[in-house]
C-alpha cells in the first residue's frame, strides 16, 4: 500500500534519483558480472535474485556479499584470493558489458523527457559504468548533477553526497526530494533532512524497507512518475 506524508503536497524544485533499481533495472548485467568474477576464481555462483539482495552499498560491498565466507580474512589468507582481486575482475567485465541487459524502468525515460524538473543522480555505483549507462540511453545531459560512489564525499547512507548536490544546485532541503529503492536512499535522505520517495518495487525488499518507516512509498514506477509530475510541475 502506498503512503504519502504532508511533504508530498509541496512543490519540489529538484529531484535526486538513485540509479540501480530506481532509474534502471541493472540486475541482469550485475549478476552476469558478479558470476563471471566468482567463476574466474572458482567460487560459488548465485542466481539473479540472490545477487539482487547484495546490491545497495557500492560495488566493493557487492563483491564482499557475493563471496560470502570466502571474504573472511582467514579464508582469503588461505586461498590467496582477496576481495580486491575479485572486485577487479568484476569491475573490468562489468564496464565492458554494463549496457547489454540493463533497461530503464517503466516510464522513466518519458518522465525525464517530458518533465521540466531539475534532476540529479546520487548513486553508490562507480562513475564509469554510471555515465556509460546514461550515455547509452541518451540521458546523460538530462542530469544537472551526478555524484557516484567514487566521486561523492561519502557514500549513502551518509547525507554528504545529497547535501553536496543541494549546495551545487542552490536549493534548500525543503525544495528537494530523494527517490530511491533501498535502505541507503531512505537513510541518506533522512540524515540530510530531505524528503524521500521510496520505491517498493525496486531492488530493496519491502520487508527490509518498511521497518524504517519511510514516510512516502510507491508500489510501481507508474505511480512514482505520476507523483513526481504532480510535485515538480
Amino acid at each position: 500500500m502506498s503512503t504519502f506524508g504532508r511533504a508530498m503536497l509541496q512543490k519540489k524544485s529538484l529531484i535526486v534519483f538513485d540509479l540501480d533499481g530506481t532509474l534502471f533495472n541493472t540486475l541482469g548485467d550485475l549478476a552476469v558480472a558478479v558470476n563471471f568474477a566468482l567463476r574466474h576464481f572458482g567460487l560459488p555462483e548465485h542466481d539473479e535474485q540472490r545477487v539482487r539482495t547484495f546490491i545497495g552499498n557500492g560495488s566493493m560491498k557487492l563483491i564482499v556479499r557475493s563471496m560470502g565466507k570466502a571474504a573472511l580474512p582467514e579464508n582469503m589468507a588461505r586461498s590467496g584470493v582477496t576481495v580486491e582481486m575479485v572486485h577487479k575482475v568484476y569491475s573490468d567485465f562489468y564496464w565492458e558489458h554494463c549496457t547489454e541487459r540493463t533497461l530503464p524502468n517503466p516510464g522513466i525515460v518519458d518522465f525525464l523527457n517530458n518533465s521540466k524538473a531539475r534532476v540529479a543522480m546520487l548513486t553508490n555505483k562507480p562513475l564509469r559504468p554510471s555515465e556509460k549507462i546514461l550515455d547509452h540511453f541518451g540521458l546523460r545531459d538530462r542530469f544537472e548533477f551526478i555524484l557516484c560512489g567514487d566521486t561523492t564525499p561519502e557514500r549513502k547512507p551518509s547525507p554528504a553526497g545529497l547535501l553536496k548536490i543541494l549546495e551545487m544546485a542552490g536549493v534548500s532541503r525543503e525544495e528537494a526530494v530523494m527517490v530511491g529503492d533501498d535502505q541507503p536512499d531512505i537513510l541518506a535522505a533522512r540524515n540530510a533532512g530531505v524528503d524521500c520517495i521510496t520505491l517498493l518495487c525496486g531492488f530493496g525488499k519491502p520487508v527490509n524497507l518498511l521497518p524504517l518507516k519511510p514516510e512516502n512509498t510507491v508500489e510501481s514506477y507508474a505511480e512514482m512518475c505520476q507523483l513526481l509530475a504532480r510535485i515538480s510541475n
